[in-house]
């Protein structure tokens, strides 16, 4: 009978220590908390400290103050001129009305979806107003300014503070930046044509400018080298002339045995008169040797 009470004096009082240990919770800076009375939301605790509730009849939920993280793998969204591109986010968000934030959206999971959607619907609305151009260049902040005013407006009905959007990346679906490419090769290869076009134009020119003054130079030079040739003919007719006036019979044999040297020094065929005036020296020599 001793051990039977003790034992049930043992469950009454670990009974009532759970009792006690329900009936208090802590709330830390970092927490807001909710207090529901048979399920229902009654009211929200948001200083730190210890608290009492209801054993059985309330029950409470932590909600956490600080800022929370959400972020997107890249997603196609259209520009103005229908043409796709892939963009991913980063936004920064806070409980600022735990009550209406566990009545509307009820835990961090829901929220996040429903802050998930709620700025990728004004974030594509900003993207197909611009052109591709200006999404992958132009000013962030600019696109991303509406996107955050429309979503907060949105998220207040939830209880939530949207603090920050930012866009990670903007890049190209690979088929569009296949066509990209092509069509900077496409561009590259007809500025490289226009510059090939031009050296062969230049060439040409040069070419041609060369050979204009190739042909001036010779006929320069042609012109000088008859003017000297001329004047050393003529140099050389004052020569023979003033050597004729010296001596006529020794300028007319140089001017034969010239004319033999040009007439009998090659392989053509002569036929002549033994008589005949051109052969007079031959016949002088013929003479003095007594032939």
């Amino acid at each position: 009978m001793k051990n039977t009470g003790w034992s049930v004096g043992m469950l009454v009082l670990l009974g009532i220590l759970l009792l006690v240990s329900a009936s208090f919770y802590t709330v830390r800076m970092t927490q807001s908390v909710v207090v529901l009375e048979f399920g229902k939301p009654v009211r929200v605790v948001e200083q730190p400290g210890l608290y009492f509730k209801w054993p059985l009849v309330q029950d409470v939920i932590f909600l956490d103050k600080r800022l929370a993280s959400y972020s997107t793998q890249p997603e196609s969204y259209l520009t103005v001129e229908k043409k796709p591109v892939l963009v991913d986010f980063y936004a920064e968000w806070r409980i600022t009305k735990p009550l209406v934030f566990y009545t509307s959206v009820r835990n961090a999971a829901t929220a996040q979806a429903r802050i998930g959607d709620i700025v990728r619907s004004f974030l594509r609305g900003e993207v197909g107003k611009m052109p591709l151009e200006a999404v992958i260049t132009g000013n962030r902040k600019q696109m991303i300014d509406p996107v955050l005013a429309s979503a907060n407006q949105r998220l207040q009905a939830l209880g939530i503070q949207l603090v920050d959007v930012r866009i990670l990346q903007v890049g190209l679906p690979p088929e569009v930046l296949q066509a990209v490419y092509k069509r900077m090769e496409a561009e590259r290869t007809q500025e490289a044509n226009e510059y090939r076009s031009r050296g062969a134009e230049a060439a040409a020119e040069i070419r041609a400018q060369a050979d204009k003054e190739k042909t001036q130079i010779l006929a320069d030079a042609y012109r000088q080298v008859e003017e000297l040739k001329g004047q050393g003919d003529a140099e050389a007719g004052n020569i023979y002339g003033q050597a004729y006036g010296k001596n006529p019979a020794f300028f007319s044999f140089y001017r034969s045995l010239e004319a033999y040297r040009q007439s009998l020094g090659g392989k053509d065929v002569l036929v002549l008169s033994p008589d005949s005036p051109f052969f007079k020296y031959f016949r002088h020599t013929l003479e003095a040797s007594g032939k």
